[in-house]
């Protein structure tokens, strides 16, 4: 009777060994998997938060670039504004130059017939 029992008892460990082995060695694999996932996914995060901060300082770069940009624009616009009035007044005053050098001329006669009176 002990006998038997115990060799009912080794037959039926060996039955459960059998399925319960493959199945720790699977729990084990995944464990593995696990850990090099959750190493995988800080390694991403870290390079997530690295390129965010990437992303931040090239959105700051931008908004400065452009930001110039306009204000060099304003500056264009402005000179060139600048640039057409004094266009205009350069060639005001050469036709102002024109009657002033008659009127010099006027007066050197007048100046004449005056000194000859």
């Amino acid at each position: 009777g002990g006998l038997l029992k115990w060799v009912y008892a080794i037959v039926n460990y060996h039955g459960v060994a059998k399925t319960v082995n493959p199945k720790r060695q699977a729990v084990a694999n995944a464990e593995k998997a696990l850990r090099q996932a959750q190493k995988d996914l800080a390694k991403i995060k870290k390079e997530v938060v690295e390129l965010e901060g990437l992303l931040r300082d090239l959105g700051e770069k931008y908004e400065t670039g452009t930001a110039e940009e306009s204000e060099l624009q304003e500056k264009a616009e402005t000179m060139e504004r600048q640039l057409i009035a004094a266009s205009q007044l350069i060639s005001g005053l050469g036709s102002e130059r024109e009657r002033w050098t008659k009127d010099i001329g006027l007066l050197q006669e007048k100046r004449v017939l005056l000194i000859g009176d």
